[in-house]
């Protein structure tokens, strides 16, 4: 892991200490975690490999929790993308007929995110023990690490609703979690990341934003004040945000996913040294084939002809008779030179979620405002929008087309808008209201006897 290099030796040990531990959460063996903080967290140069080493476990080459898996598997299930190289388990998310049984669901989104939280758990308790790291270090790890566990019980909570809230490394409690209701788990969340506001400085610890500063809490914080509806929140957060010094929308539309975009408020370095994001490497296509997983027809048609982002943002190729349209916001697919990394957290986000924040609260005006700073940025006039109602249909347009085929955002949006079904089940002739949700993987409901299926499977 480029963040920390010299200290890369101890962190390839975190990984393999930590990766064993994580385990506590779908199989119960002997307990090793106070070994493994008893070297960890022994020093400065331990403790900082410790936290590399929970990054490097987010930036795989595989379809992963945090390196495309989101992104592919919403986008399939709502009405971003499809498929062209048809396989059992990729159409039960586009055709929306996923079963408990899907290797994906486990091993990519469940597990994955909670190895992610249990290695969280771990530093976190590490540094809670430890003698031998330094005070202001001490701090600024354990707020990275709160962020990180925030971050992925947000995913894990909108993917599966009710869920495992899993805080400690204590593996016998966590072998029979049950899972616990959304608004607790958001709760959590919300605790975490005023923690790590607190805790973070506003300042990088680290150079291209790979680690996440107090504004990063404020970003993904907002977010969760917005799914939550509390309007007032979500718009002093993403206003704290909006006014930093160190965040400014990249007018050319071909820069904002570059290594030092001004726009980005954090991104994940990749793990690879041939390719750069999994997105560029999935998406583009090789040479004049066909590409994997084109854009729907639907999202195509709803950018106007002169938006800049349709025509930035995404590519065409000719295959036979055939127009595919496929995601362009990432550029490189193969390359040595890494100058595009994973974007999590960016400021067009942030002046989207206080718009909708606005509007909500009915200051219409200044929700105007910021909706037509997206919409110049991309080319297109100030919105004819007038009323709320209006407005916010506007605005979720606007998320439509700005955040597409990132993170899941669309079919997260069309979630919690009360949406999805209105829209989606007239573009997916296998859409049921139970959808909404994605399954509990049987494993783990084989595993834990507390874990409840979700209906509809």
């Amino acid at each position: 892991m480029r963040i920390l290099s010299k200290y890369f030796p101890v962190a390839v040990l975190i990984i393999l200490l930590t990766g064993t531990s994580c385990k506590k959460l779908i199989e119960v063996d002997t307990p090793s975690d106070r070994i493994d903080r008893a070297v960890v967290f022994t020093s400065d140069a331990t403790a900082l490999s410790a936290i590399a080493g929970l990054y490097t476990q987010m930036t795989r080459t595989t379809t992963q929790f945090s390196s495309g898996a989101i992104t592919l598997y919403g986008g399939l299930y709502a009405d971003e993308l499809y498929t062209t190289t048809p396989s059992a388990t990729i159409d039960e998310y586009y055709y929306n007929s996923l079963t408990a049984a899907n290797g994906t669901v486990r091993t990519n989104l469940w597990v994955a995110g909670y190895q992610l939280i249990f290695q969280a758990n771990n530093i976190i308790e590490g540094l809670a023990s430890s003698t031998g790291v330094s005070p202001s270090l001490k701090k600024q790890l354990e707020g990275e690490a709160k962020f990180i566990r925030a971050f992925c019980h947000f995913y894990l909570v909108n993917l599966f609703g009710d869920a495992p809230l899993i805080t400690s490394t204590d593996y016998q409690q966590n072998a029979v979690i049950p899972r616990v209701a959304i608004s607790t788990v958001y709760d959590q969340i919300i605790a975490d990341l005023l923690d790590a506001k607190g805790l973070l400085d506003i300042n990088y610890p680290s150079a291209a934003r790979v680690r996440p500063n107090r504004y990063a809490a404020s970003a993904l914080l907002a977010r969760v004040y917005l799914y939550r509806g509390e309007w007032l929140k979500a718009e002093n957060e993403a206003s704290l945000v909006i006014n930093a010094p160190a965040y400014a929308l990249v007018n050319n539309l071909n820069n904002v996913f570059l290594t030092a975009s001004t726009e980005t408020i954090w991104q994940i370095m990749p793990a690879s040294t041939t390719v750069n994001t999994w997105e560029g490497n999935a998406f583009i296509p090789t040479g004049t084939t066909t590409p994997l997983y084109p854009l729907t027809n639907g999202l195509i048609n709803a950018f106007t002809a002169t938006d800049m982002r349709k025509l930035n943002w995404t590519k065409s190729i000719n295959v036979g008779a055939n127009t595919f349209f496929y995601p362009f916001k990432y550029k490189v697919k193969t390359s040595a030179t890494l100058t595009e990394y994973y974007v999590v957290l960016r400021l067009a986000e942030s002046i989207l979620v206080r718009a909708e924040a606005r509007a909500n609260s009915g200051k219409i005006n200044e929700a105007k405002i910021d909706l037509n700073t997206i919409r110049t940025r991309a080319g297109l006039p100030n919105t004819t929008a007038t009323d709320i109602p209006s407005l916010l249909t506007a605005i979720e347009k606007e998320r439509q087309l700005e955040l597409f085929a990132e993170w899941g955002h669309r079919f997260f949006d069309l979630k919690r808008t009360g949406r999805a079904n209105a829209i989606l089940s007239t573009l997916k002739p296998g859409w049921n209201g139970t959808d909404t949700l994605l399954p509990i993987p049987t494993t783990e409901i084989q595993r834990n006897p507390l874990l409840t299926q979700n209906p509809g499977y």
